[in-house]
């Protein structure tokens, strides 16, 4: 018999939790599941990447708070076995509910970013809200290790509550939409970076990192991949050294990934991540790859530098030194993402399911 299994998250724009879930959407055996996807708001370009075989429910609120009262009788009525969401604000709403849901459902929460780096801000009251709330989960799921770690040691929650998975890698899917036209011009030496305009991808410590690279390697071009409300700040940043020229900023794109497979080397800034999926997806294809040492996931992913290159979090000389070595050096990406591969990782989501 088919487990009912609701899938809540707040939207589908264009991030890596939601492209988790996308993933987890379109690769989990539907013969074991009965899956409903209920949003919050139904909007963002992930949106078109829904199965059809996929029921969806839209409570078309601009907030969480403000979508409890439908959620509770979108949930009540669906009747699920398991409930599993992501991203911490959601996650803190949905175990507040949990007396008003009917049949006692198992609620399987996933954390998506570090939480001592990611609630620095309003740190007491959010602190507070994790320690009383998460505990009332059935299962937290950490993106890795580190990760796992730190929601123990800032939080006190029993280990035993907290399992890691790491994120999926769709490697067949990224391959078949990698080669299409390059982007690049050939007689420069490309670089690229991926990820949301804000403080947390540390873009503004490439930019400074890049100022150097290019006066050892003039012919370097950097392209970033992205909006986010920082894109004025860091086109500005870029004037004021006087490299804006050699800056490509493109946007969001909906297939990111000849800019993966055509570049030279991709670069990770980042002060912070949960487990960043751009990294994967650059060692999908096969793109050599530098990446900060930052809470969490990196080190993981690259096994303490024996996959790409680690450089010191918040260092933009370390940064620019780094990527002068990826430049020169060879390729070690070898085959890393298979252990991300996204038949791997949803047996594991099925397993935690099912159990």
């Amino acid at each position: 018999m088919k487990k009912k299994l609701a899938v809540v998250v707040p939207s589908l724009r264009g991030g890596g939790a939601e492209k988790v879930i996308i993933n987890i959407l379109r690769n989990i055996d539907k013969n074991k599941f009965d899956i409903k996807l209920i949003l919050v708001k139904k909007e963002g370009p992930y949106v078109k990447l829904i199965p059809d075989d996929i029921l969806v429910s839209d409570l078309n609120k601009e907030r969480v708070r403000y979508s409890l009262l439908k959620l509770i009788k979108e949930l009540n009525e669906f009747k699920p076995d398991i409930i599993f969401s992501t991203l911490g604000h959601l996650n803190i709403a949905l175990l507040s509910i949990r007396k008003l849901i009917k049949g006692n459902p198992k609620i399987i929460v996933r954390e998506a970013n570090t939480p001592s780096k990611s609630i620095s801000s309003n740190k007491r009251f959010l602190t507070t809200l994790y320690k009383y709330f998460y505990p009332k989960a059935d299962l937290i799921v950490a993106q890795c290790k580190e990760m796992k770690d730190d929601i123990v040691d800032i939080f006190n929650i029993d280990e035993k509550k907290i399992t890691y998975i790491y994120n999926p890698v769709d490697i067949e899917g990224i391959k078949n939409c990698c080669k299409n036209k390059n982007p690049y011009n050939n007689n420069k030496i490309n670089l690229l970076s991926v990820g949301r305009l804000t403080f947390q991808k540390g873009f503004d410590i490439l930019i400074d990192a890049f100022n150097i690279v290019l006066k050892k390697i003039p012919n370097a071009h950097l392209t970033i991949l992205g909006e986010g409300i920082l894109k004025n700040d860091l086109q500005k940043q870029a004037e004021i050294l006087g490299i804006r020229e050699n800056i490509s900023f493109v946007g969001f794109k909906e297939n990111p990934y000849p800019y993966y497979y055509y570049s030279d080397v991709y670069i990770l800034s980042s002060r912070w991540e949960g487990f960043p999926n751009t990294l994967l997806e650059a060692l999908a294809c096969g793109t050599k790859v530098v990446a900060t040492d930052c809470k969490s996931g990196p080190k993981e992913i690259l096994a303490g530098g024996k996959y790409g290159v680690l450089v010191n979090e918040g260092d933009y000389k370390s940064l620019a030194d780094g990527i002068i070595k990826a430049i020169i050096g060879e390729n070690k990406t070898s085959d890393r993402a298979n252990l991300f591969h996204i038949k791997k990782i949803i047996k594991e989501y099925e397993k935690i399911f099912l159990n």
